[in-house]
C-alpha cells in the first residue's frame, strides 16, 4: 500500500515541477560555488586563470642572442629573452619567427621555455627564453603570424673574450652604498672574478669608480615598458609584478653573454661574499665544487648572515675591514648559484630550472664554504683600518658555534685586498672621485625600511616585491646616473602585443635617482 502510494506521488505532475525546480536550484548554487572557489583561488594566486582565459598578451622582448656556434645549442642558433604572464608558456607553445634569406622567407617555430617554471608564482610576469635554430644565411629575424610585415628583433653575439669565472650581479637600483660596492669589487677582482653589473640608477661619483675598473663591465637595465596598442588594462605597470628589478631576466641576460667565454658563472648579490676554500681563487673553488658534484650542472652555496662594521669617511675606509669586522648570526639563508655555463641555459638566482639532462642542481655543504651575507651594518665613529684587526681576522663560524677551524680570509689576501685599493683610489682623477662620496645616506636607509616590511618580515611572502612598492622621496641636486630607454610596439602577430627594447644607455643628471 505503501509503495503505491509512493508511486503515485512520483508520478505527479506538482512532484515533477517540485523536483526540477531543485535541481536547478542545486545546479545554480553548485555553479555559484564553483564560481566563488574559483575566484578565490585566481586572487590569491596572481589571476592565472583570467591570464590563462585572456584572449590577447603582452610580451616584452629584452634580447636576442645569435650562436654561430656553441657548446650549448646546435649550430646558427638564436635565443629570445622576454618577460610576459606566468601562464604564457601553457597557452603558447612556441613563437613564430620568420627568417629572411637571400633565398627566400623561412619560418622557424621557436620553443618557449619558462625561466622560473613554478606556478603559481608570486609574480604575475616571469622571463622566458624561446630558442630556435635558423638559416645560417639569415639575413634578418622577425617575430611575426602574416607574410606582410613583424617586428625585426635586434641580435646580439656572446662575448667571445675567454674569462674563467664572471660574476653576474643582480641590478642595482638607488644604489650609494659605496662602502660595500668597493668591497665587492676589490675582493671578487682579488680571488679572480670579472664582474658584470647590471644597473638602474646610482650615484654618479660611485658609478664613474666602479666603470674605471678594467675588471668590471656595466650594462644599463631599464624597467620596462608596453606601449599604448596593449593587451593590458591602460593602468597596467608589469614592474610591479616583476621581482626584484627583473633579477631573474638579468641574470640569464648575462648568463647568455657568457655562455661561450667562461667557464663558471656566479650569481650574487653585492652583499654576498664568497672567499675561496677549496682553492687559492674562484676558478680553483669552483674546479674543485664540480669535482665533488661530477653531475651538477648548478651549485648553490648557501649565505650565512653576519653584521659588519665600516667607515662613512672615504679616508678612514678599508674594503676588507668589513671581512675583518665580521660577526656570525648563526643563521643560514636560501644560496646563490654557480654553474657551468654549457650546462645550464636559464637561471634564476636561487635555483635554475633550465638545466640540461643528464645534470642537477647540488648544494655545498655551509660547514665546507658560504656566502658571507653582509646584512647589518655599523658605521662607528673610530676608523676601521686597522693593521693589527687586518691581520687577525675572526673564525668562519657560521652556526655561532665559536669554531676555531679556519678564519674568514687568508691574511696575506687581506693586505693584498687593502694595498690594491689604496694604490687604485689614489691615482689621478680616481682620488678626486673618491674624496667626494658622501658621508650621509640618502636611499640605503629608506630602502632597508622598505625591504624589512615587504620581504624580510616574510609577512607579504604571497605577493610580489620590489622597489617599487617602496615610497622614494625626490633629493633635487643629488647628482645620479640613471637608464633612458625606448621600447617599439607591435600589434599584428596572432593574439599578442609584441614589446621590444631597442636602446638603453646611462644618462647623468642633478636631480636624484629614478627607479
Amino acid at each position: 500500500m505503501f509503495l503505491e502510494s509512493c508511486q503515485l506521488i512520483f508520478k505527479g505532475k506538482r512532484f515533477v515541477r517540485l523536483f526540477i525546480f531543485i535541481v536547478v536550484c542545486l545546479g545554480f548554487l553548485i555553479a555559484v560555488t564553483i564560481l566563488a572557489g574559483l575566484t578565490i583561488f585566481d586572487r590569491q594566486h596572481n589571476h592565472i586563470l583570467h591570464d590563462y582565459v585572456a584572449r590577447n598578451d603582452d610580451i616584452v622582448v629584452l634580447s636576442t642572442t645569435y650562436y654561430e656556434n656553441s657548446k650549448s645549442f646546435p649550430p646558427s642558433t638564436a635565443v629570445i629573452l622576454f618577460n610576459s604572464v606566468q601562464v604564457f608558456h601553457l597557452k603558447y607553445s612556441t613563437l613564430n619567427v620568420v627568417t629572411e634569406t637571400m633565398q627566400g622567407n623561412v619560418e622557424v617555430q621557436f620553443k618557449i621555455q619558462p625561466v622560473i617554471n613554478k606556478i603559481p608564482f608570486f609574480c604575475k610576469w616571469v622571463p622566458y627564453i624561446a630558442v630556435g635554430q635558423v638559416p645560417e644565411d639569415h639575413v634578418l629575424l622577425k617575430l611575426s603570424t602574416n607574410k606582410k610585415d613583424g617586428m625585426e628583433l635586434s641580435l646580439r653575439t656572446p662575448f667571445q673574450t675567454p674569462r674563467k669565472v664572471v660574476a653576474c650581479f643582480s641590478p642595482l637600483f638607488l644604489n650609494e652604498r659605496w662602502q660595500l660596492l668597493l668591497a665587492t669589487v676589490e675582493i671578487y677582482s682579488h680571488y679572480g672574478a670579472f664582474l658584470h653589473f647590471y644597473v638602474r640608477s646610482m650615484i654618479t661619483d660611485l658609478f664613474k669608480l666602479i666603470k674605471e675598473n678594467k675588471n668590471t663591465r656595466i650594462s644599463p637595465w631599464p624597467s620596462i615598458k608596453i606601449g599604448e596598442s596593449r593587451a593590458a588594462s591602460p593602468m597596467f605597470d608589469p614592474n610591479t609584478e616583476l621581482e626584484f628589478r627583473n633579477q631573474a631576466s638579468a641574470m640569464t641576460d648575462c648568463l647568455l653573454q657568457y655562455k661561450e667565454s667562461a667557464e663558471f658563472v656566479i650569481f650574487p648579490d653585492p652583499d654576498d661574499i664568497l672567499v675561496p676554500v677549496l682553492g687559492k681563487n674562484y676558478h680553483e673553488e669552483f674546479t674543485a665544487a664540480f669535482n665533488m658534484f661530477p653531475t651538477a650542472g648548478a651549485i648553490v652555496y648557501n649565505m650565512t648572515q653576519t653584521s659588519i662594521e665600516s667607515s662613512i669617511t672615504p679616508a678612514l675606509y678599508s674594503p676588507i675591514s668589513l671581512l675583518s669586522s665580521i660577526k656570525f648570526k648563526g643563521e643560514q639563508r636560501w644560496g646563490k648559484l654557480v654553474v657551468r655555463p654549457e650546462r645550464v641555459d636559464s637561471t634564476w638566482i636561487h635555483r635554475s630550472y633550465s638545466i640540461k639532462e643528464g645534470y642537477e642542481q647540488k648544494v655545498m655543504p655551509v660547514d665546507v664554504n658560504a656566502f658571507y651575507h653582509l646584512r647589518i651594518w655599523k658605521f662607528p665613529d673610530y676608523p676601521t683600518v686597522n693593521r693589527t684587526k687586518i691581520s687577525n681576522p675572526p673564525y668562519f663560524d657560521p652556526y655561532h658555534l665559536n669554531a676555531t677551524k679556519r678564519t674568514v680570509y687568508n691574511v696575506s689576501d687581506g693586505l693584498k685586498i687593502q694595498r690594491k685599493f689604496k694604490n687604485r683610489v689614489s691615482d689621478g682623477n680616481m682620488k678626486a672621485i673618491y674624496s667626494r662620496l658622501p658621508k650621509v645616506s640618502l636611499y640605503y636607509p629608506l630602502i632597508e625600511v622598505c625591504y624589512n616590511r615587504i620581504f624580510y618580515s616574510m609577512k607579504d611572502i604571497g605577493t610580489c616585491r620590489g622597489p617599487e612598492y617602496c615610497n622614494i622621496p625626490a633629493f633635487p641636486g643629488l647628482r645620479c646616473t640613471n637608464v633612458a630607454s625606448e621600447f617599439v610596439t607591435y600589434k599584428s602577430y596572432k593574439n599578442i602585443y609584441i614589446h621590444q627594447l631597442i636602446s638603453t644607455d646611462f644618462e647623468e643628471g642633478e636631480n636624484g635617482c629614478t627607479l
